[in-house]
């Protein structure tokens, strides 16, 4: 569960500001303000990208700097949808050969 610390703790750490947190999140500013104040917590999809993002930052600590530049640039072009998109790219099919969204060239 995500408490108001944890939420900050994890946007500080990415480098964002709340506007581009709330971008990134597909939420409105308000509502990151309110899951810091404790307000109210993340639910649904922002919980599970919450959850994703803080597992693959503490699983992958070498990879940090590479996923947070992802993601900054992942809030500059359309936030929440981009980086669902880039993660579909990652999914493997049943067979284990990565799933794609987009034709192969």
């Amino acid at each position: 569960m995500w408490t108001p610390n944890a939420t900050q703790a994890l946007r500080l750490r990415l480098g964002l500001d709340l506007p581009e947190f709330a971008k990134l999140m597909g939420v409105d500013t308000r509502s990151v303000t309110r899951w810091e104040q404790g307000v109210a917590r993340p639910t649904g999809a922002s919980e599970a990208v919450l959850s994703a993002l803080n597992e693959k930052l503490q699983k992958d600590p070498a990879d940090a700097e590479r996923v947070i530049a992802f993601l900054v640039g992942a809030v500059a072009v359309g936030g929440l949808a981009y980086l669902l998109v880039k993660l579909l790219d990652e999914v493997p099919d049943s067979s284990g050969r990565k799933v794609r969204t987009r034709r192969e060239t």
